[in-house]
Parts: C-alpha cells; sequence; structure tokens
C-alpha cells in the first residue's frame, strides 16, 4: 500500500513540473522567455514592412506631404515669414504656373473696392494689397493650398497663412475669426475666416499678400481687382523686378525722389492744395491716383465730393 502512495505522489510530481517547471539561477532560460518568443514569434510589424519595401503600392518613406516642400525644405507654423528670398533664390527667373492641372481653380479672397495697393504708403511700406469689407464678411482661399499659418500675429491681427504647390504663399490678414487650423488641406474658394480689423488696421479690410519664398509680390500684377479674375495662368518673376519693385526697403531712395517730384508739381499747380488738381489718365482707378500723388482715396472722395465708387473717365481733371 505505501509503494503505491508513493507511485502515485510521484506521477502527480512529474505532472507538476511538466506544467510548473522550476528554473534555477544558472539556466539559460529565465521565466517568461517563453511569453516573449511567443509574442516574437506573433510580431508581424517586420514581416508587414518587408512587404511594404518590395511593394510597387508602398508609400515612399521620404515623401513630405505639405506642398512645396522641395522649395522650401521646412514647415514653420509659428513664424510668419521664417524665409530669406535672396538665400534661397539662386536663379535669374523662374516661371509660376498660378493654377496647375487638378487645381480647383482661382476665387477672390472677398469681392471689394481695393483701397490701398502694394508700394510705399506715407512712410512705411505696405506689402499687400487692402480691400475693403464689412465685418463678419467670408473670406475665402485664393488657391489650393494648405494652411500654415492660422493665429494672431502681431501686426497682421488674426492672420492665415496658405502655401500652394506652385511655390506661393497667400497672407490673409484682420480677420475676426479664422475657421482653419494649420495642416489643413484646402480649397480654392474654401471659407477660411471672417473679415475685420484685428492688428495696426483703421476701419474693416482684408490685408492680402501674395509672397514667393517670403518675397512680397505685387498681388495686382497676378490679380485683376476689378473682374476678380487671374490676369493670366503663368507669371514669369524675375530677380531683377525683385531688385527694382518688389523690394521695397530697397527702393526706398527712389521713393524719396518720387516724393520730391509730387511736391514739385504741388508747387506748380497751387498752394495748400486748395487748387490743384490732376488729369485722370487712361485705366486710372482713385487708389492709383491717391498713390502717385502722396494722398488717399478718403482725402480725394472728400474733396471733390463723390463717392468711392465713382467711375472716372480719362482726360478729366480732379483735386487730389
Amino acid at each position: 500500500m505505501r509503494h503505491l502512495l508513493h507511485s502515485i505522489l510521484f506521477v502527480f510530481a512529474i505532472q507538476a513540473l511538466a506544467v510548473n517547471p522550476i528554473y534555477f539561477p544558472d539556466d539559460k532560460t529565465k521565466p517568461g522567455d517563453d511569453k516573449k518568443a511567443k509574442a516574437k514569434k506573433d510580431d508581424t510589424t517586420k514581416v508587414a514592412l518587408v512587404c511594404e519595401e518590395h511593394s510597387n503600392e508602398a508609400p515612399d518613406s521620404t515623401l513630405v506631404l505639405f506642398p512645396s516642400h522641395d522649395l522650401y525644405n521646412t514647415w514653420d507654423t509659428n513664424t510668419v515669414h521664417p524665409y530669406n528670398f535672396y538665400e534661397s533664390f539662386k536663379q535669374d527667373s523662374v516661371v509660376l504656373s498660378l493654377i496647375q492641372e487638378g487645381d480647383s481653380g482661382f476665387s477672390m479672397p472677398v469681392k471689394g473696392l481695393v483701397t490701398s495697393e502694394f508700394g510705399w504708403r506715407r512712410y512705411r511700406p505696405h506689402f499687400g494689397t487692402d480691400i475693403d469689407l464689412e465685418t463678419g464678411d467670408q473670406v475665402v482661399a485664393a488657391f489650393d493650398g494648405m494652411v500654415r499659418i492660422a493665429k494672431m500675429c502681431n501686426g497682421y491681427g488674426n492672420c492665415v497663412i496658405l502655401r500652394h504647390n506652385n511655390g506661393l504663399e497667400t497672407v490673409y490678414g484682420h480677420l475676426s475669426e479664422i475657421l482653419v487650423e494649420p495642416g489643413q488641406a484646402i480649397k480654392a474658394g474654401s471659407l477660411i475666416g471672417l473679415g475685420g480689423n484685428t492688428g495696426r488696421s483703421y476701419g474693416s479690410h482684408l490685408h492680402f499678400e501674395i509672397r514667393y519664398l517670403g518675397q512680397a509680390l505685387d498681388a495686382q500684377d497676378f490679380i485683376d481687382f476689378e473682374t476678380g479674375t487671374l490676369k493670366k495662368n503663368e507669371f514669369v518673376l524675375h530677380k531683377s523686378d525683385v531688385e527694382n519693385k518688389y523690394d521695397l526697403r530697397a527702393t526706398h531712395a527712389r521713393h524719396k525722389r518720387d516724393i520730391g517730384l509730387a511736391r514739385t508739381d504741388y508747387k506748380k499747380y497751387g498752394k495748400n492744395g486748395k487748387s490743384r488738381t490732376v488729369k485722370v489718365r487712361k485705366g486710372d482707378t482713385l487708389a492709383r491716383i491717391a498713390k502717385r500723388n502722396g494722398t488717399t482715396v478718403k482725402a480725394i472722395c472728400r474733396k471733390n465730393g463723390f463717392k468711392s465708387t465713382k467711375k472716372l473717365k480719362a482726360g478729366q481733371r480732379i483735386r487730389v
């Protein structure tokens, strides 16, 4: 009987060891290694990576999703203009296709009268085109692109900056409300914000800029603001144009010279501007006349007793 009992106990001990083996400090296999081995065996990530590597449909791991990465090599969502044009622009000229294949086209950011053009404004440069609007008016994207900046930006106020596939960036300033966020893909005509009077602004309007590698360009060279259409689809940007026209601070001396000529004309036409008149040229707008004569559209309208929407005729004389 005793031998039978010992045999039974021995069998139970062997079975227990099979289920829960005893490990000693000098064993090469530690507790839990079997779990790791099982996990390693079941892990398919490496296999998946190998499959993607050899698949024709696998995405390129070096592909960057934001627009014009090959041109900018950066995607800064904090700094408004982090680029240096003269360091980045190595060629003499570049052809910019405003609308590329597959794009949604072009949309005017907001329909309204141009109240201030690109160029010198009194004693400081104005890098954009101001378009009149009412606070709360809808502002839309000019071209397809992606939101790079969407936040309060000092003088711009509430500001949205879009980067486009052709390398251009468009700036929308003084918004009352921002309706997009960085990294968001946008189609031309998509709502990005509401017009306002935030930042360094005196009255509700949209401050609209077109920039290339950080260099501000005259939007009126691209857009017919009266018809709300592009003047042409391709635009050739020459480095010489930047040096002689778009780099406003570099042309400050010429601006001073123009101011001197304006003062000469002032003396020629009369004292205190009371009897000074100018002849309207073909294609002139009130904004162009104001810029040429160192005044404002509002002042011209006040002196002549008409509204800013008045249509001008070539040859007529108006007070400035």
